[in-house]
């Protein structure tokens, strides 16, 4: 009992010396139906588009930074407006950048595709379905993207401020830097239900965001 007043008392103190900042999170809620496209000329996307990730602990200053490779894609463009596609992200592309030490490194990677986390081995890519692109200005962007999300086969819309620019047979899709939580698609350290204290301070731990930045180009097909 005591051992446990002292984590919890570490665990306040930490709180309060918290001064982190994370991004805006995407509005989040059920899996929209994606209505087919007709007369679209489709746009793939270029070989080595990758995510920007960052994940971060809750009440200390420590983040991790990292990509991910976009395995597949293409977007639908009506005109000069894009109007629907898909990205396919290889999960098992899962790097970080910050750790110099190669073990560190590469045990963090493993960690996080493990079922710990992602759970490669059974969810080997995530996809992310456009739904709807409408232009409607933000502070930090003028197009407002919805689209379903699928992580560890759970998917969820989401929505986010975009950038698109379509000229000259190419395509640039950019999304200022957005955060989710990570629990509305499963990715947990450890479940509440089933975890010992320890494990149960270890997920409180880490941050329920993990922050993502888009940034790729495609082709007229």
């Amino acid at each position: 009992m005591k051992k446990i007043a002292i984590l919890a008392a570490a665990a306040i103190v930490a709180v309060s010396c918290s001064n982190g900042s994370k991004a805006d999170e995407a509005l989040t809620g059920e899996a929209q139906e994606v209505q087919a496209v007709a007369e679209a000329t489709a746009y793939t996307i270029e070989e080595g588009a990758y995510l920007k990730w960052r994940g971060f602990k809750s009440y200390v200053a420590s983040e991790h930074l990292g990509t991910i490779d976009v395995q597949s894609g293409a977007f639908a463009v009506a005109g000069d407006q894009l109007v629907g596609g898909t990205i396919t992200i290889d999960m098992n592309s899962i790097a970080n950048e910050d750790l110099e030490d190669e073990g560190k490194r590469g045990y963090l990677e493993g960690h996080l595709k493990s079922p710990d986390f992602f759970f490669v081995d059974s969810f080997p890519t995530a996809v992310f379905e456009i739904v709807e692109v409408r232009e409607e200005a933000t502070d930090v962007a003028p197009f407002v993207v919805v689209g379903n999300l699928t992580i560890r086969g759970i998917t969820n819309s989401i929505e986010f401020p975009a950038n698109v620019t379509v000229e000259e047979g190419s395509l640039r899709f950019t999304a200022p830097t957005f955060s989710i939580d990570r629990t509305k698609w499963d990715v947990k350290f450890h479940d509440s239900e089933d975890a010992t204290i320890a494990e149960t301070l270890k997920e409180d731990l880490i941050d329920h965001s993990i922050e993502l930045t888009i940034n790729v180009s495609a082709t007229k097909a």
